[in-house]
């Protein structure tokens, strides 16, 4: 198992600066969030082979690309809902703009060899929940195709007051029918939901392609430092080991943007420790 660290926490910093910070760490590889202020897509070839560069000259690996939100689609707009538009969104044009925005995601990953992108349900709207999982399928049935060509796995990330907000939602989206889809694991979101954490992972096997860690405190949702809240991450870390989990943990922390250096260091010494 490897480790990793998101760079929703150096929303206040440059990539360059999260990429030679979580190198400097002692971090094994890096997320990138494909938004604002650091990735929202479309970039050009010259960004990207920026990008590709500065995660070489690091000795870094691409943990995942996130592209869960799109806050820069609203640009200077003040109301924001970052989660849409969706996939599931029930206006077909903005639908649409997001499959082709989760394609371009698909595309970069396939430039930084990242081995997996993760996206969300987004809230479905004010249709039937039976309505827009249909929309969401629909979408993922144009989608994943795509992604299987580039040698791409999506990772279905689920989270509270998402259309897709637990692992029963999940639960059905990850048969057999598409071998690259799976879960992108949040630790976090599944301590908020009351979810047996082990039981989950050993349930979801070789369907979970990546992992968001984080802890947290009542249930509150709310992205905490490893070991400071309540979660018990050796019977995590043992799940994962009992699946044969070959991937990152990589930490998602953005309450630290004030700080994330700090952060990223406590992390990388807790991840050590619970790794020995």
């Amino acid at each position: 198992m490897k480790t990793g660290f998101s760079t929703n926490a150096f929303v206040k910093k440059s990539l360059n600066f999260a990429i030679n910070s979580v190198a400097k760490t002692g971090f094994d590889g890096i997320e990138i969030v494909l938004d604002v202020p650091h990735a929202f897509l479309p970039i050009t070839k010259t960004r990207i082979g920026n990008i590709k560069n500065k995660i070489k000259q690091n000795q870094l690996k691409i943990t995942n690309l996130n592209a869960n939100t799109v806050v820069g689609w609203y640009k200077n707009k003040l109301n924001i809902e970052k989660f849409e538009p969706s996939l599931s969104n029930q206006n077909e044009k903005m639908r649409k703009w997001r499959i082709k925005n989760i394609q371009q995601s698909i595309d970069l990953a396939e430039e930084l060899d990242a081995p997996s992108i993760c996206i969300t349900s987004g809230l479905g709207g004010n249709s039937t929940k039976k309505e827009s999982l249909a929309r969401f399928r629909d979408s993922l049935d144009i989608i994943l195709p795509y992604a299987e060509k580039k040698g791409v796995l999506i990772g279905i990330e689920y989270e509270p007051g998402l259309l897709i907000e637990k692992f029963n939602d999940v639960k059905p989206f990850i048969s057999n029918e598409y071998k690259n889809l799976g879960v992108n694991f949040d630790v976090c979101h599944a301590a908020v939901l009351g979810e047996n954490i082990p039981k989950i992972i050993k349930k979801l096997g070789p369907k979970l392609f990546h992992t968001h860690i984080s802890d947290c405190k009542n249930k509150i949702h709310y992205h905490l430092i490893p070991g400071i809240g309540e979660i018990n991450f050796k019977t995590m870390y043992k799940a994962l080991l009992d699946i044969n989990y070959k991937g990152f943990l990589t930490a998602e922390l953005y309450p630290y943007s004030t700080n994330p250096e700090k952060a990223a260091k406590e992390t990388i010494m807790y991840f050590n420790k619970l790794m020995k």
